[in-house]
């Protein structure tokens, strides 16, 4: 987001100025109910669905017609035009190469970046690649795979967005003939880069977030030393080719261009990482590398088949509308019961106590969004740190039996986990943590995200168990997990609040396709947050949030903890199998699952198996999947990840986890069968 400090860059953002004082409430996008899976990271839902909806060949309506000759092994790459209308195309696509690779000569750390772009991508042997364009593709490009009946691609295309295309062909058509080799390559820029980072996209994405997101940080290393000389008094100064890019830019986005840095998403993230223009360093840098493009591409994810079913606010949630008195001050209505997300004088007075200290602090609370066992959540306005986006979400606990020195070290721990865990896109980002001064209050600066709770979403909330905190120590013994874990499944009473929020669920019931992809997001964040070193420990649908885009985070970081052993993980697999179970009977009863019956289908694999069979609630799907999906096969699949989940093999054998999550994206991608469309 822009600098909350650049206001007109703020209000450009939001919509202008409001008789002078600006509301910031940006629009909602339209929802739009498809089960296409797809997850982009440019357009909207509607555009994407309606170009989905094409057939391949419809899309392209453009004469572009280029052959890519790619044979990795050979490390060889050109660009081979198919008739004589796409010649010149080929011609300066070709040209643009040869710069690029003879200007990165003196840069040898930088060359293999690009090198293993241009060349490591295995999927670029396993079809011919075509290069085409269109009018009608929502983003500036995408790489399109289509697969046959066991999901193995049999065609693919790059396709450029027409406009991008038509604007650099006319300025690469105005340069003189004895133009400079960095000013044919920015010209060529819009286009070229598109072209490389669909070339280094995997056909066959596992976790499409987390593959983008290292894609982008390789070719952000690479733009970097192509379009930057050197940064000085905080701006990147640019080559020749950086300075022809941003021309480009700013006219195509009506954006001046001294305010690029400020206003364009794109550019404020290459500016954050201007320490990359130290060349040697982005190895051991790669991790911080990665944070800055997740924060960037965070905002931009959407999961179409998700995000068409995801309620509109409630009259209740609905954030106050401020007003900006001065350059660092906002000013806000009264709270009230019955608005703002206050449902009752509890809420009322709790706000009260906050909103002062906070404001002190620099952040002005507009929305209580939720409350949990150990405290509630804000949505705030952030007049404390340009660093960290403009809408925050607060966590406010109050210290409870313990001293000041105590919750101070507790925030600190979290703030070490959420370091840990930020190249994870799966889980919420911690920017900050601390003690609200004048209270008995520990707060924690969170990531905004504005969507729901999946217990709310799917009709579960006050069924599962109690929350927990982290454990003091590693574990030592499976009955000491067994004794914690029904311990919290026998709390789960407590709970009951959870019902009385103010929360809707899904527009309409899940279809199958919508399902898998629930799941397997749960299945890659578990799996993601291992990987990293910790465990979850307090896993259930509760400490999920889904927003309005689709995409799903873990939420709640006060119960994670490093792993020092398999027994660390068992908790996180106990717990998997149990949500997975209430997951899938609220399917089964339309929104709403009993934690008695799921207690006691949890052990018995056979009856569960067959309920989900007397009750399926997803219609005839070996004849909408032509005979690929059966549902016996979900069934089976689904019964033995809760069983293997609930029995702890998972947490000691981490490869047949990540082969059953294989399986379980298999599936997806079976049921529906749609092209592989990457943007």
């Amino acid at each position: 987001m822009a600098s909350l400090f650049d206001l007109e860059s703020f209000f450009s953002r939001f919509g202008g100025w409001d008789d002078g004082n600006a509301a910031d409430e940006p629009e909602l996008e339209r929802r739009i109910q498809t089960e296409r899976t797809t997850t982009v990271f440019s357009g909207t839902a509607e555009a994407w669905v309606e170009y989905l909806g094409l057939p391949w060949d419809a899309r392209r309506d453009q004469t572009l017609d280029i052959d890519v000759i790619c044979r990795p092994a050979e490390k060889f790459l050109r660009f081979q035009p198919r008739h004589h209308d796409s010649a010149q195309w080929a011609t300066w696509l070709n040209e643009a190469l040869e710069i690029l690779v003879t200007c990165l000569d003196t840069k040898p750390a930088v060359a293999a970046v690009l090198d293993r772009l241009l060349h490591g991508n295995r999927s670029n042997a396993a079809t011919p690649i075509h290069l085409h364009a269109t009018s009608n593709v929502p983003s500036e490009a995408t790489r399109e795979v289509r697969l046959d009946t066991e999901l193995k691609p049999i065609e693919t295309d790059i396709v450029i967005n027409a406009r991008v295309l038509e604007t650099t062909a006319r300025a690469r058509s105005r340069l003189k003939s004895d133009a400079k080799s960095g000013e044919i390559l920015g010209t060529l820029w819009p286009v070229f880069r598109r072209v490389i980072t669909q070339l280094a996209y995997p056909s066959y994405p596992r976790d499409r977030f987390t593959e983008r997101i290292d894609l982008t940080a390789d070719f952000s290393f690479v733009s970097l030393h192509v379009l930057y000389a050197s940064r000085e008094n905080g701006r990147l100064v640019p080559t020749t080719a950086g300075a022809v890019y941003q021309h480009s830019v700013a006219a195509s986005e009506k954006i001046e261009e001294k305010l690029l840095f400020e206003r364009h998403p794109y550019f404020r993230m290459l500016n954050e990482l201007s320490f990359l223009l130290r060349e040697g360093q982005y190895r051991e840098l790669s991790g911080a590398v990665k944070v800055a493009v997740r924060d960037y591409l965070d905002s931009r994810y959407l999961r179409i088949s998700l995000a068409g079913i995801m309620p509109e606010i409630s009259k209740a949630m609905v954030p106050m509308r401020f007003k900006w008195k001065k350059k660092h001050e906002v000013g806000t209505p009264p709270p009230q019961v019955g608005r703002y997300g206050i449902l009752d004088e509890e809420d009322l007075n709790a706000w009260r106590k906050i909103h002062g200290p906070l404001q002190t602090s620099g952040y002005v609370i507009i929305r209580q969004l939720g409350m949990g066992q150990f405290g509630r959540v804000y949505e705030a306005v952030n007049l404390a740190n340009s660093a960290i986006p403009q809408r925050v979400a607060i966590k406010i606990d109050r210290i409870h039996k313990k001293r000041k020195k105590e919750a101070i070290q507790a925030a600190e721990i979290i703030m070490d986990i959420s370091r840990g865990l930020s190249h994870s896109p799966h889980v919420i980002r911690v920017f900050d943590a601390g003690k609200v001064k004048k209270s008995h209050f520990t707060y924690h600066v969170l990531q905004l995200v504005d969507g729901d709770t999946l217990d709310n979403l799917i009709g579960v909330a006050g069924a599962e168990h109690a929350s927990i905190l982290r454990p003091q120590a590693a574990r030592t013994s499976l009955q000491e997990l067994r004794t914690e874990y029904l311990k919290s499944v026998q709390g789960s009473t407590s709970e009951r609040w959870r019902r009385e929020r103010s929360s809707l669920p899904f527009t309409e019931s899940l279809t199958l396709a919508q399902v898998l992809d629930i799941l397997v997001s749960k299945l890659l964040w578990l799996e993601e947050v291992h990987r990293l070193g910790y465990a979850i420990n307090d896993l259930k649908n509760g400490n999920l949030m889904l927003n309005r885009r689709g995409q799903l985070k873990g939420i709640d970081l006060d119960s994670y903890s490093p792993i020092f052993s398999p027994l660390d993980k068992m908790t996180d697999f106990f717990f998997l199998a149990v949500s997975n179970l209430m997951f899938l009977l609220s399917c089964l009863n339309r929104g709403n699952a009993d934690s008695l019956v799921a207690k006691e289908l949890l052990g018995d694999p056979a009856t569960l198996r067959a309920l989900l069979l007397e009750h399926w609630p997803f219609g005839p799907i070996e004849e909408s999947s032509a005979g690929r999906v059966t549902r016996q096969e979900f069934t089976h699949l689904a019964v033995e990840l809760i069983n293997e989940s609930r029995l702890g093999i998972y947490a000691h054998e981490p490869e047949k986890f990540s082969r059953a999550i294989d399986r379980v994206i298999h599936l997806k991608r079976s049921l529906t069968q749609e092209e592989i469309v990457l943007d």
